[in-house]
């Protein structure tokens, strides 16, 4: 089993744990959302034993609009500036109208749908700097960030996101005939990595969530 799969797990696994914590935020659905992540990776790592891979891809294209739309409903209930919120609303109907698009003129049903990834990475990274940036803002720098359980979410999916633009951009190239075999190791190897650091982020959220609510319950 891939090594990325075990960070998933342990990820699933704290938010069960810690679910009276997550519960009195939109964390909480992080579990259905793990639980469905974990789901789509053990029957993509099962195609790819009995190899069967190359027709799974219409399976990750769903869920990589599934994972952006979770992600798009995450930002919009952190941001608190309104003009972030109405760009998360405009951004759904966009994802859907592009991932179509691409499903039926440029891509199709038998390729892995790196345009649309690529058009939601971009929106990824950039609800990322607009969440940093409130944070910046006069009326919040006074917190501590580091203990805000959201702020460590950005921090995996920034990561993730722009090693994932930078990797499929260059996913056609890597599976070109005279890059086959190096190209698979560099892109297999990069999106483990990035696997790993986004999971972290999220059990290092989760436990930041146990924590806050530890120290809110506690007398002052």
């Amino acid at each position: 089993m891939l090594i990325f799969f075990y960070f998933e797990v342990i990820s699933l696994l704290l938010a069960i744990i810690f679910y009276k914590d997550l519960k009195a935020t939109k964390m909480v659905y992080f579990i259905p959302f793990l639980l469905l992540t974990v789901a789509v990776e053990s029957i993509g790592y099962l195609s790819y034993v009995y190899n069967i891979g190359s027709k799974n891809y219409w399976l990750y294209n769903i869920f990589n609009i599934v994972e952006f739309l979770f992600y798009a409903f995450l930002f919009y209930h952190n941001f608190k500036l309104p003009v972030l919120k109405k760009i998360v609303i405009a951004f759904i109907p966009l994802l859907i109208a592009f991932s179509l698009t691409n499903y039926l003129f440029l891509q199709g049903v038998d390729h892995f749908h790196t345009y649309t990834l690529l058009f939601g990475s971009f929106f990824m990274v950039f609800f990322c700097c607009c969440y940093f940036y409130e944070w910046v803002l006069p009326e919040q720098i006074t917190q501590n960030l580091l203990k805000q359980s959201f702020f460590w979410i950005c921090v995996g999916l920034l990561l993730f996101y722009l090693g994932s633009v930078i990797i499929n951009a260059l996913f056609e190239y890597l599976r070109s005939s005279d890059m086959l075999l190096e190209g698979k190791k560099i892109y297999t190897l990069i999106n483990k990595s990035l696997n790993c650091i986004l999971y972290t982020s999220f059990s290092i959220s989760f436990i930041l969530c146990r924590n806050n609510r530890k120290n809110s319950l506690s007398p002052s």
